[in-house]
């Protein structure tokens, strides 16, 4: 799939780009996120996520009907879009968030 972000922030820890200021995340978090950024872009579609049990791939409700996840670890979530280009028929995954959502 082909990965892009809406997040700014996000899109600077997977690049490599030194983010100002205090980190959000914890170093080994950020680890674990860009690894899932990776799987991401290496699946043909979100169909082949759910083979991943434990990236408890799954359709958010609510206020976030639109939005996807998968677990980053047993706190944090990868929040993403979804989007179908027609024209060169592959999926493309939105970063959004990397929220915390599970906790201990």
């Amino acid at each position: 799939m082909e990965v892009r972000f809406s997040n700014v922030y996000l899109e600077q820890l997977y690049t490599g780009i030194e983010v100002k200021g205090k980190p959000k995340y914890q170093e080994y978090i950020v680890e674990k996120f860009i690894k899932r950024v990776e799987l991401l872009k290496q699946v043909e579609n979100s169909k082949e996520l759910v083979k991943f049990k434990s990236l408890n791939f799954e359709r958010l409700k609510g206020d976030k009907k639109d939005v996807y996840s998968i677990r980053i670890d047993k706190q944090y979530r990868l929040e993403f879009g979804l989007v179908n280009d027609l024209i060169s028929l592959i999926e493309i995954v939105i970063i959004e968030d990397l929220s915390k959502h599970y906790e201990k």
